[in-house]
């Protein structure tokens, strides 16, 4: 049976929440779906479904009591419900209540937050607020997330979810099958050290990608292993962790703060890609700081990230995520067309702009060709 996590919608809808690629650990499924079928591979995009499946790894300082629940969720008009699928040992299913709202944040109230933030940009981020409840921002494991993101270089959200479930099929245990799939718990960063060679990892289907993923596991074995990455959680500066996660190979400032902010607990964490970056240009960049910028250096990175930071004073970070939500396709149904308008006005401007550039430099090389002959 489910139980009620007694979460009304503007405290957390997970088809908001879940469906957006901060995790990759949920599946969607469908009505159809039940029991025999073979579930679908990712949450991404199903922002009109109402059911998922996801495996919560639960860990901390000391790794090697690491273990994994599986539950199912279930967005109702009124509340979100919970089925455990999974849970050794036995006073966990008692827990899974706890772990679940430690999963979601529902210690931090949201609507409040959702009110000072609109109240902070009441022509923009107000009008998603009204359209787009339960927003929220997931504390998951912080190794399971590290690898996530690490995964993410020049990748898309289906392939990074087929690289983590290869991860978890090769190395990890299996926890319980539903249908035609067995599902796998993530390996700790021991059990991938001693077991995979970065050969091994390419083998399926990591890329280059391979060897960051084997420099990274000796960087954190050497700092204390995955108990150093739950120390950051205490650190309540973004910028000193930021730093922290930038010693681990591929990891640059963007996975860094995706890292932070998705399992570290620094709400005031801004992961920028061209997304965010776009939303800075059009909507905050009041002074013209970032206009003429053509590559985002470290200070501009900076610079970018403290638009969201002084403007939204608490949980920038969460904040800057209900924009995120609002600029992906599969949510443009719900926005208001107002902001549809103006976004749709923005990307004619920047096309006409590439254009321009395009046929500026054209013209230039054109030019250069007839002053050497």
């Amino acid at each position: 049976p489910y139980l009620d996590l007694n979460v009304p919608p503007a405290e957390l809808r997970p088809s908001a929440t879940l469906t957006i690629g901060q995790c990759f650990h949920w599946r969607v499924i469908e009505p159809n779906d039940h029991p025999t079928t073979t579930l679908p591979t990712s949450a991404w995009g199903t922002h009109d479904s109402t059911e998922w499946i996801g495996i919560v790894r639960i860990s901390n300082s000391n790794h090697s009591d690491a273990h994994s629940i599986v539950v199912s969720l279930q967005e109702t008009p009124d509340t979100t419900l919970y089925r455990v699928l999974h849970a050794p040992p036995r006073p966990l299913v008692n827990n899974a209540e706890r772990i679940l709202h430690d999963y979601f944040q529902l210690d931090t109230p949201l609507e409040p937050l959702y009110q000072e933030w609109s109240q902070a940009d009441s022509i923009r981020l107000s009008k998603i607020a009204e359209c787009i409840p339960g927003v929220r921002i997931v504390n998951q494991d912080p190794w399971e997330c590290l690898v996530s993101f690490l995964c993410s270089s020049n990748n898309n959200i289906p392939r990074i979810t087929k690289m983590l479930k290869a991860i978890r099929e090769t190395y990890g245990t299996p926890l319980v099958t539903i249908g035609q799939d067995t599902l796998y718990s993530f390996p700790s960063c021991e059990e991938l050290r001693n077991r995979a060679t970065e050969q091994d990892l390419r083998d399926i289907g990591m890329g280059y990608r391979a060897k960051y993923l084997i420099q990274t596991m000796e960087t954190l074995a050497e700092l204390g292993g995955e108990a150093y990455l739950h120390t950051l959680r205490e650190t309540r500066d973004a910028n000193v962790v930021q730093e922290a996660l930038m010693q681990f190979c591929g990891v640059g400032r963007k996975v860094a703060d995706c890292v932070a902010l998705f399992s570290l607990r620094q709400g005031d964490a801004i992961p920028i890609d061209v997304h965010v970056w776009n939303i800075a240009r059009r909507d905050y960049d009041n002074e013209g700081v970032l206009v003429g910028v053509k590559s985002m250096t470290p200070t501009i990175y900076k610079q970018t990230a403290s638009l969201f930071q002084s403007r939204f004073k608490r949980y920038a970070g969460w904040a800057h995520s209900l924009l995120f939500v609002a600029e992906l396709p599969s949510f443009r149904a719900v926005l208001p067309q107002s902001v549809i308008d103006e976004m749709e006005k923005f990307r004619e401007i920047e096309q006409k702009k590439k254009t321009a550039a395009r046929e500026a430099k054209r013209a230039e090389k054109e030019g250069e060709k007839r002053h050497l002959t």
